[in-house]
């Protein structure tokens, strides 16, 4: 079958020239009289910002003539946020970020040095007839205590510097900054006379619990100082950055905390009904030598909510040389009936109390032909109660 003519005609010498060559060059594939634009001369419909991009981003649709009247009374929306509003430049993060402002860590052992201790356990055990019959009778107890304290000295610190992650601890009280919590802090509220609340690194204790102060255990030499303190990041009322500073004891012999400075007096957690959980941090410093607080010193009792607003990242800052973080525990705490006693009784105003306010339904508007898009202009004639059916 013979080549049409306008290919043998026009584009002959071309061919040849790109057979003889493996690599055609651009100025040769410019005489078949076509048009090759590179990278570069490519006109790009939505160029996003220099730097990360928000995660999840779905760019919005174009909006009709119709959807205009929309676009003004439902502007939260998603398909008529322009992309202004989703794409942003990740902020920078501070300088303190990922800094271990701690005391030193002991070195865990290597994976080869484990893998050699576990095996000389393991045959140790295997040789003890004793505690091979208990196993095989089940009658073998585990001394859960001697595990327990084992694994904080182990594996407890970077497990619970793991969980403080989780919870955002350090970005909201030191900016990013971390510790590990090498000094264990064990803390006990007083249910009653034969029970205690213990907080466990997160579990959530109820305010009417959390009412008396609580017991702190840790273990200490006897010429060492400390300081202790409990703060809710998450309770200010006026201030998103600030905290409340509800415990503050320094100066502390030892681990006898009654022997301390109380700099400001305990005062029980009190949660606005409405804003979930919250999060109270118990931070334990150990100090170099006796400090003044002084400029910390809240009056006894202290009732005033702007007297107990307290900035955790800037008390470190000012007195990093002579403070350094080294215990951590937390318990997470919910609004109940005390709380509202907490506020009229104690500190003489009235109780706030929180609601979310649900934004107005997104409704599309109407097409003649919705091609492949919901039909939801129904919607809005629905009725905004249930319809009572009388048989």
């Amino acid at each position: 079958m013979a080549a049409p003519l306008w290919f043998g005609s026009r584009c002959s010498p071309v061919v040849h020239a790109l057979l003889s060559c493996s690599r055609p060059c651009r100025a040769r594939l410019d005489q078949c009289g076509r048009r090759f634009v590179s990278k570069k001369q490519r006109t790009e419909s939505i160029v996003a910002p220099v730097g990360p991009v928000k995660a999840n981003v779905q760019y919005p649709e174009p909006v009709e003539v119709g959807e205009i009247k929309y676009q003004e009374e439902y502007p939260w929306h998603e398909k008529t946020a322009p992309i202004s509003q989703q794409l942003y430049h990740a902020e920078e993060p501070p300088p303190s970020h990922g800094v271990d402002i701690g005391l030193p860590v002991r070195k865990s052992l290597r994976v080869k040095k484990l893998r050699q201790l576990k095996k000389k356990v393991a045959s140790e055990n295997r040789a003890n007839p004793e505690l091979e019959r208990a196993a095989r009778l089940r009658t073998l107890k585990v001394p859960l205590d001697e595990v327990k304290q084992e694994w904080e000295v182990s594996y407890g610190q970077e497990q619970l510097k793991d969980v403080a992650t989780h919870y955002s601890i350090w970005k909201d009280l030191f900016e990013g900054a971390h510790f590990h919590p090498v000094v264990v802090t064990n803390v006990y509220y007083g249910y009653d006379d034969e029970h205690v609340v213990p907080v466990y690194r997160g579990n959530v204790v109820t305010p009417t619990e959390a009412s008396r102060p609580p017991v702190v255990e840790y273990e200490s030499e006897e010429n060492s100082l400390w300081t202790l303190i409990l703060t809710n990041p998450d309770g200010h009322l006026r201030d998103n950055e600030a905290e409340y500073l509800h415990w503050f004891v320094g100066n502390i012999p030892g681990s006898d905390i009654s022997k301390g400075e109380t700099v400001c007096e305990y005062f029980p957690p009190f949660p606005a009904q409405g804003t979930g959980y919250q999060r109270f941090v118990f931070v334990l410093f150990k100090q170099e030598a006796p400090l003044d607080y002084s400029m910390e010193k809240r009056p006894s009792p202290c009732h005033s909510l702007s007297r107990r607003t307290f900035r955790m990242f800037e008390f470190y800052r000012d007195r990093q040389d002579q403070l350094t973080p080294a215990g951590l525990n937390f318990f997470q705490c919910q609004w109940d009936q005390s709380v509202r006693d907490i506020f009229r009784q104690i500190l003489k105003m009235p109780e706030p109390i929180f609601e979310y306010d649900f934004p107005k339904p997104f409704i599309a508007p109407q097409l003649m032909v919705p091609h492949r898009k919901p039909v939801q202009y129904l919607d809005k004639y629905l009725p905004k109660e249930p319809v009572l059916k009388w048989y």
